[in-house]
Parts: C-alpha cells; structure tokens; sequence
C-alpha cells in the first residue's frame, strides 16, 4: 500500500471545481461471495452473518437486478467511513481517487474555490483569485446548499466536489447561503491552474509573497522567490496566507525551514496514543531573517496555520487580518489494491507551544476585516496596515 501525510485532507479543491486531501485495509473480497474478516478489527461471526445476509437479501429481492457486489461494497465502505462522523475521513473509489490525485498537480477543470467543512456544513474555505467564482462575488464561509437542483445534505465534501467538477465551458448551478439568505450562481467552469507562490518588491525594500497552498513543489518555488527578491534588495517581507486552505504536510515544513531558525520547532503531531512527534527547522535549508508580517482571513487553514503558529510562536512575525480557519488534525492516504484509497484522520498537530488550534483558529495580532465596500473599491486594508508596521508610516 502506498501511504502519504498530508494537513488539508477534507477541504477539497473546486479550482477544477474541488479537489480532495489525502487507512488501513479494513474489507475487501477475496474471492467472489466470500469475505475475511480483518484481523484487528472485533467484528462477532453474528455481525458478519448479518452483513453477509443483508447482501443476500438485496441480490434476492431488489427491484433492479443490475446491482453489482462492486456497488454494494463501495456503499459499505463509505458507510463505514462515515460512521465515524468525521468530515474529514473518506473512502475513494478509484475514480473518486483518480480525480483526487488531480490537486497534487495544481490544475483544475472547475470554478475556482476549495470546499471544507465548518460547524458541521459543507462550506466555501477559500476563492482563488482570477476565477468564475471569484468574479461571480463568492465568499470564504458562504454554505452549500443545492449543486445542480440537487440538495447536498448528507453528501460528503468529496461527493460535493465531483458534482462541481466538470469539463472547461460547461455550466454548474450553486445554491448557497450566506447569514441566512440564499444566493444562486451559475458559473461556467474553466480549466484553472494554480500557482501556489507568487511575489514582489511592493516598495522600497518591502517584498510581497503570497501563498496559495502547499504542493509538492511549493517550497521549492518559495526558496527561489525570496533569494530572486533579496537579489532585489528585499530586507522586509509580508507574507499573504489569505484564502490558502493547506495542502502537504511536509511542503509545508519545508518552506518555514526557510524562516525558522535552526533547531526551532515548526510543528508537533500528536497521534490517539498522546505520543509526540516534533518537526524541526531542517539545519541543511538556507535561512533568511527579516521582520515578517503574515496575513490571514478565515480562509487560511490547514498547513497555512502551521506555518502561521510557527512563525508566532517563535516570535518570527506579526500576524494581521482576521482569525484562522481552525483545522488541527491531519489525514492519512493510502493507496488500496484495487486502486481507490482510504482516507482517515490519524493524528492531531499542535502549535510550537503546545496550543491545538483545531475548531478554534489562529487569533492575529492586529485583527482587521476587509469589507464588501472595501472589496468593490479595490481597497485592502489589510495589507496596508502591513506595510505600516513594517515602514512606522501612518498615513
């Protein structure tokens, strides 16, 4: 089995429209009409006589004899899966994990946002800019309600997702809710690629970088950013994680290696046994030290509040905007023989100081909300009051 750890498991990419986040072999048939039970699992011979005659029953009875064990089994197991009631676990189908894969990539056929789940809804996490769903004026916490004239109450993030994917040029109708009332769009999907880093000189010696998400390449691309702009004479830095729901675990330790000192710790993973895991600054990253201002909205989740707890708990940036998502665990992937995936929470990670920010979010240092009206008129105040703190220039 191939297995990965990854933070922004649950929170699914609609850029293509949605994208999912990254289990153990827990049933699977050996043969045709025979199952073994798993040998840690404490199923009793009645539970499985029970489930071996609720299969027979719906091969003997049901209406539609084009049911397939295939089917049957793919129901089992997302049944299983949720009856953890976790948003975040998930079993993949190969096709639902063949789509998944697709995130890894940065490319998307959809409209441009990342799905998540917040006080227990399916929920917009994060836009991403220059795209139909950002221009169509949809928000960070707006609720989904109807995909398509279909309810979504009771699907999963992952079901939510492929029913907002689809091929560049077609259209999809959402229904979401935003403090009680109800907002219809029809937005025509676009092949969307995101680049997780971009950045440059803002004024003076004040560089800009902002961060879109956590992919393989990420950190990568970080590091050659802020060597390019400190060639530029870069001696202060803001860092936008606004609108960057997460992505992989270790791209994320990665970079901040770039900006934790040596021997720091970045992130402390916690598994069910209370037993710690710390990452620290890889001692082999080249460091850049500079007076770092690090913004976040409510869309900043995930591996971006690992990032955001590193650097301020380390006393390495001032964090302004508004309060961070809130998701503290991480997820496991891993790859099932018959090529989908399960999908499951594993551990907890807490903030260099030993804060778990799950359900709860990062507070910034200086809150500040961008407005409506602040969005229309093309104002950020948010980055503004950045470039303050870091000139002392009050207009």
């Amino acid at each position: 089995m191939k297995r990965f750890s990854q933070i922004s498991a649950g929170i699914v990419a609609v850029a293509l429209a949605v994208s999912c986040f990254f289990l153990g072999y827990l049933l699977a048939p050996q043969a045709p009409g025979l199952l073994h039970p798993p040998s840690t699992m404490n199923f009793t011979p009645e539970q499985w006589g029970l489930f071996s005659e609720v299969t027979d029953l719906i091969y003997r009875d049901y209406l539609e004899k084009t049911t397939t064990g295939t089917t049957l089994m793919n129901g089992a197991l997302r049944g299983m899966v949720n009856s953890l009631g976790d948003p975040y676990s998930q079993y993949l189908t190969p096709i639902d994990y063949t789509d998944w894969t697709t995130q890894i990539t940065g490319i998307y056929g959809g409209v441009g946002m990342e799905i998540g789940s917040k006080d227990e809804k399916p929920t917009v996490i994060s836009v991403f800019p220059g795209t139909p769903a950002e221009r169509a004026g949809i928000r960070s916490g707006d609720h989904f309600v109807k995909v398509d004239d279909v309810f979504v109450e009771g699907l999963s993030v992952n079901e939510i997702a492929s029913k907002v994917r689809g091929d560049p040029g077609t259209d999809v109708k959402l229904v979401l809710e935003r403090a009680g009332e109800m907002k219809e769009y029809t937005l025509k999907r676009e092949q969307i690629i995101i680049q997780s880093v971009n950045g440059r000189i803002l004024q003076g010696s004040i560089g800009y970088i902002q961060l879109l998400g956590f992919k393989e390449q990420t950190a990568k691309d970080f590091a050659q950013l802020l060597e390019q702009l400190t060639r530029q004479g870069m001696s202060k830095l803001i860092l936008d994680l606004r609108q960057n729901p997460g992505g992989l675990l270790s791209s994320v330790i990665d970079l901040a290696s770039s900006l934790v000192p040596t021997g720091q710790t970045i992130v402390i993973i916690e598994d069910r046994d209370g037993q710690k895991k710390f990452s620290y600054s890889n001692p082999f990253t080249p460091k850049y030290s500079m007076p770092i201002v690090l913004l976040v909205d409510g869309g900043t989740a995930s591996a971006a509040e690992i990032l955001a707890g590193a650097l301020r708990d380390n006393q390495l940036a001032t964090l302004i905007g508004e309060r961070t998502f809130g998701k503290g665990i991480v997820q496991t992937v891993e790859q099932l023989p018959q090529g989908g995936a399960l999908i499951i929470t594993t551990q907890r990670y807490l903030t260099p100081s030993g804060e778990s920010i799950h359900k709860k979010g990062i507070m910034p240092d200086q809150e500040i909300q961008t407005t409506p009206e602040d969005q229309t008129a093309g104002r950020d105040p948010v980055l503004e009051r950045a470039i303050q703190q870091l000139t002392g220039v009050t207009p």
